[in-house]
């Protein structure tokens, strides 16, 4: 939400340190103002502001073989505002916050920060982010962090280093902390545009302070929770004497996008390949939900916890009508991702992301069982020879005992089996003392004994036949089924 004149532009293949960096305009510009390009969908959807007839709104392009489809503008409530622009939104596309000025929900100041969350197809439920986020001064250009939950803006609001400041608010899950500046990012200048990256550590924006190369320039350096580390201009050919805002890296990818303006004294976005100043490698899981019957997709919340300490990391959602889901996790830690949806037993994966871990994406599907359908394996841990449930087997069996309290008439048996090794006698002993002890647990989470069983059925039902190491920790699993 910002417009500046012209200072002057050049687009061309510059070479940067040792590496030819071709800098070209992004399909879908106009002669229009075009600028803060967002991503999506892991790169696949990109959301930018476009000026029309004097109003700015939101508007997306979706990735192709061709290289992007055409503009196309919001349709729902969102444009809904006198000026709207500079959105940023999770990775699965779901949740938005965007800014707008006189919007036609209630507004606190000049310019408000508002979010939004896609259902069935549109944007719905618009809410103003309320006084912990917004003043009654200039609250504009979002970024959030991958997992939903770090929120980094620009503000003027009186109280700053210079003429406007990048502040930051953390979501505690039912509320947007108090808005204070980043520390260490501000100037006596003016800071904006900041946009993190899918690492959660990589952060860029943009200044007028003295000695860049042009109006705004482009700075980058690296967050964490005690504010901006050491900062740097990122330099030719990024900055120019030209205003350049708004640098966008794609995870995982030789690509990056940005603002600048032109000539012509309006914005543009461009793409800068190989992207010079890559945030570091990620995890993103992808795939579609569905029905493990019909194969029909679903739309589901998608839950991410860090199993070491049984924490919530990030809440996600399915596409309502594509199925489409997307994660993105950051190494260093073990992670489930659980799909939940009513009249459905939830159904978990399990991703170990380690310390040194290349960028990778995973394709997985989920298929949900209806409650009329049958049983889904639990993600619970016991050591070797043991039934005593690991601290990592909580976070699932949390979930059971939320899921049996809110269908109050289900009722659940747990299947305890085992791998093919070890006497008869042994595994159906084993298998049962792991099944009564996932039963115990729910039991005195305070779900009722009569709508809980469990049986063992030691190496008797393997779901995979062989004799690796793999099939046979398939094999090791307790299931839940639904009792009729």
């Amino acid at each position: 939400m910002y417009k500046r004149q012209l200072l002057a532009l050049c687009v061309s293949t510059i070479v940067a340190s040792a590496q030819a960096v071709q800098i070209s305009p992004l399909d879908g510009n106009s002669s229009n103002d075009d600028f803060a390009p967002s991503l999506t969908n892991h790169g696949r959807t990109v959301v930018t502001t476009t000026d029309q007839s004097g109003k700015q709104q939101l508007g997306s392009m979706d990735r192709n073989s061709g290289g992007w489809s055409s503009m196309s503008s919001f349709s729902s409530d969102v444009n809904d505002g006198k000026q709207v622009g500079t959105a940023a939104l999770t990775p699965d596309g779901q949740f938005m916050i965007f800014a707008a000025f006189k919007h036609d929900v209630s507004s606190m100041g000049r310019t408000d920060l508002y979010s939004a969350r896609r259902a069935n197809g549109a944007w719905t439920d618009i809410k103003n982010l309320g006084g912990q986020v917004n003043s009654s001064f200039y609250d504009s250009q979002p970024t959030l962090s991958a997992d939903g939950r770090t929120l980094y803006f620009a503000s003027d609001r009186p109280g700053g280093q210079g003429g406007t400041d990048i502040y930051t608010s953390t979501w505690t899950g039912a509320e947007w902390t108090t808005a204070r500046m980043l520390p260490n990012a501000n100037s006596s200048s003016e800071d904006m545009s900041p946009v993190i990256a899918a690492d959660g550590k990589t952060f860029y924006y943009s200044s007028n302070r003295g000695g860049g190369q042009g109006g705004f320039d482009i700075y980058t350096g690296k967050v964490d929770a005690s504010g901006l580390g050491a900062s740097r201009n990122v330099g030719a050919p990024i900055n120019t004497v030209a205003d350049e805002m708004f640098y966008t890296s794609l995870p995982n990818s030789n690509q990056a996008y940005f603002s600048r303006t032109t000539r012509d004294g309006d914005w543009d976005n461009y793409m800068a390949v190989p992207n010079p100043f890559p945030g570091e490698p990620v995890t993103m899981v992808e795939g579609i939900v569905r029905d493990i019957v019909t194969k029909v997709p679903l739309g589901s919340d998608v839950t991410v916890t860090d199993l070491s300490t049984g924490k919530n990391v990030s809440r996600m959602r399915s596409d309502d009508a594509t199925g489409q889901y997307y994660v993105t996790l950051t190494p260093g830690r073990v992670y489930s991702i659980t799909s939940k949806r009513p009249g459905y037993l939830f159904h978990s994966e399990r991703y170990e992301v380690p310390p040194n871990a290349q960028g990778q994406t995973i394709k997985k599907d989920i298929d949900l069982v209806p409650f009329s359908g049958g049983g889904d394996r639990l993600l619970v841990y016991f050591d070797y020879d043991k039934d005593e449930l690991k601290s990592e087997s909580m976070p699932e069996l949390e979930s059971v005992i939320e899921m049996l309290r809110d269908n109050p008439s289900l009722r659940v048996r747990f299947e305890g089996h085992t791998d093919d090794q070890g006497s008869d006698d042994y595994n159906d002993k084993l298998s049962d003392r792991r099944a009564l002890a996932v039963k115990s647990y729910v039991t005195a989470g305070g779900i009722a004994a009569s709508r809980v069983e469990a049986k063992g059925f030691g190496k008797r039902k393997p779901i995979t036949k062989g004799a690796t190491e793999d099939i046979r920790a398939q094999n090791r699993r307790v299931e839940m089924h639904v009792v009729k």
